[in-house]
């Protein structure tokens, strides 16, 4: 496989280099060439994204499409530090099993009634999957979700899978309404300073204002899908017992020091990512403070800490029992081996995901060179081309993204079309900046197959959903996706984004 590979890229250089796509751009044909072999090798997957991430930095300069220097300015920027401090709060949660005792108390509060407990699982699972890995947010839900499901007889097997395939979808979309909820979302942040270098910072709470009204509908629309089908238009009732919940709960005992300070971290983290810029009146808190820092340095600040603040095993015994109580402070973290702060680097760099960074990285360089050399100017001519308004251009890029994510990785399948998208939405006369994020919620809309998302194999690993199941209910969501983006961005997300972002000008890197 991977000789074949090598034989085609080296094909494709060679056709590349012998034809001129525009004689006014000579190194648009150059362009398109690392462009088709970033992207055959990221969709074969024969060799790991993180390797292939690296190709720009060889093939740009190999072709003279832009030196070294200017690649490797672009290849680990905010966007890259933003996440750092998002894996870091996300892995402290995780590592003292605070996302467990989230998820518990919200299936507990939602009652007996079937439909409030799904709504329950989604919400819960919705909510976490906005700062943790949507992976990890699924992989804690299973155990709650399989506690009601074994409690049904085998005629709701069609209940069963709708729940299971709810809960991964949820994973899925709330991963969409924040920066840090999936790296599809950073590879926008990356793209927009590339092709925008002077204008408007995008903000967290920008992109959380157009992304979050838009992730909740979808997984209101999911809920009220199950509920409709198998819930309150259903012929028999659906009777459960929320007593193995409860007891899960009161199996985590009361909340521990360690998760005390956890959230504390979070919700200050929250908190100054929201308040940082200007919010109406408000001129945000950098104004006054430091004017310089930007989200990911944020993040930074926030959670560095964790990596200091001792653990309640360090405390003398007197602290232990009278500030806190015993109970509070005999927790360990999910390892199982007593630790010594709330972080500590060697569990760190085993669940870190060094390879987002890379492919963000890939991504940046590839969005550079792709508008340097003129092949997004040129790509975006021919599609302007292509006939019908602002309504037919949406739900053409959103058919073609929602479809190739499920082959392709999510961040690849943003490197590749978020670029082409802005440019020719600029050729068109439409706002570029709303047609990317189009494109970015697109890349997150991996719902069918068992290999498109971490959520979906989590789910598809029950053993109780069949793949033709999966594909059946992942492409009806897909499609309620595409018809919900129809309405969405012409009518709803202008508003959101407001004028800031209307005339940034032609994309362009430098």
């Amino acid at each position: 496989k991977k000789a074949f590979l090598m034989l085609v890229s080296a094909l494709i250089l060679l056709v590349c280099l012998s034809v001129d796509l525009d004689v006014q751009r000579p190194l648009a044909s150059r362009g398109l060439a690392v462009l088709l072999i970033v992207a055959m090798w990221w969709i074969s997957e024969a060799l790991p994204l993180t390797i292939t991430s690296l190709f720009p930095i060889c093939l740009y300069p190999m072709l003279a499409v832009a030196s070294p220097g200017v690649l490797a300015s672009k290849f680990f920027g905010g966007t890259s530090f933003l996440f750092i401090g998002g894996f870091f709060i996300g892995l402290a949660i995780e590592r003292w099993g605070l996302h467990t005792r989230i998820i518990c108390a919200v299936v507990c509060y939602a009652g007996k009634r079937v439909d409030c407990l799904v709504g329950g699982f989604l919400g819960a699972v919705w909510l976490l999957s906005m700062w943790i890995s949507n992976t990890a947010t699924a992989v804690c839900m299973m155990p709650v979700v399989h506690s009601f499901l074994v409690q049904l007889p085998r005629e709701y097997t069609s209940f069963k899978s709708a729940v299971l395939m709810a809960v991964g979808w949820a994973a899925s979309i709330g991963g969409i309404a924040t920066p840090v909820g999936t790296p599809t979302n950073g590879v926008f942040l990356d793209q927009y300073l590339v092709l925008w270098p002077d204008a408007p910072a995008f903000t967290f709470a920008k992109f959380t204002l157009c992304a979050l009204p838009l992730s909740f509908l979808l997984i209101l629309g999911v809920w009220l899908a199950v509920c409709c089908r198998y819930v309150w238009f259903s012929k028999e009732r659906i009777v459960i017992d929320t007593a193995g919940f409860q007891k899960m709960r009161q199996e985590l005992g009361p909340m521990s020091y360690e998760e005390i300070v956890v959230a504390l971290d979070l919700v200050l983290l929250i908190l100054l990512w929201f308040t940082a810029a200007p919010i109406g009146a408000f001129p945000g808190w950098k104004a006054s403070v430091a004017e310089n820092l930007n989200s990911g340095a944020i993040g930074l600040i926030v959670t560095l800490p964790l990596f200091v603040i001792p653990t309640s095993h360090w405390f003398p015994e007197v602290v232990r029992q009278r500030l806190f109580g015993e109970k509070r402070c005999s927790k360990l973290p999910q390892s199982g081996k007593a630790a010594e702060h709330i972080l500590d680097w060697d569990d760190v760099k085993k669940g870190f995901a060094w390879e987002i960074l890379f492919v963000f990285g890939g991504g940046a360089m590839l969005a550079f060179g792709t508008t340097s050399s003129g092949l997004a100017a040129w790509v975006a001519e021919r599609l302007a081309e292509v006939g019908g308004g602002e309504l037919v251009f949406i739900l053409l890029v959103s058919f073609v993204i929602c479809m190739t994510t499920e082959v392709v990785s999510n961040m690849s399948t943003m490197a590749i079309f978020g670029v082409i998208i802005a440019a020719t939405a600029d050729l068109k006369g439409y706002n570029a900046v709303q047609m990317m994020l189009l494109a970015c919620f697109c890349s997150s809309t991996s719902f069918m197959l068992p290999t498109a998302s971490g959520p979906n194999m989590v789910v598809y690993g029950t053993g109780l959903i069949p793949v033709k199941t999966m594909v059946q209910m992942g492409l009806l969501l897909n499609f309620g996706t595409i018809i919900v983006l129809a309405f969405y961005v012409p009518l709803i997300m202008p508003a959101l984004l407001g004028g800031d972002y209307d005339n940034l000008g032609t994309p362009v890197s430098s």
